[in-house]
């Protein structure tokens, strides 16, 4: 995205450069996570000149669309081993802004705490 230059003043270009990872080719599918993304985490299914938006602890497309049957291979993927956790966890490892903040002392510690 670059501004346009006003006052015959010349244009100062900023652009933003987005990391978009492949974690996997499955048939076709492209799964890749990026950076500068929102909640929920997700990857980004991408298909011929669809795409589309699968959360990854559910497997379900919460924007866009690919064809059911490569969505099944991108849900199948998911589910195989620990890769829906490694998914997850590069997910916040480009957009570590959206990491849910983890706290030092649980309900049940507090609660002990307070007696």
């Amino acid at each position: 995205m670059c501004c346009t230059p006003t006052n015959r003043e010349t244009a100062v270009c900023a652009s933003v450069i987005t990391m978009a990872p492949l974690l996997a080719d499955k048939d076709g599918v492209n799964i890749i996570i990026q950076s500068i993304e929102h909640l929920p985490p997700h990857i980004h299914a991408r298909y011929g000149d669809d795409e589309a938006l699968v959360a990854i602890r559910t497997g379900k497309v919460f924007k866009g669309y690919i064809p059911a049957k490569k969505l099944k291979i991108v849900q199948q993927w998911l589910a195989e081993g620990t890769t829906r956790a490694i998914a997850e966890e590069n997910f916040y490892e480009l957009n570590p802004g959206l990491r849910p903040v983890k706290t030092t002392e649980t309900k049940k510690e507090k609660r002990k705490g307070d007696k």
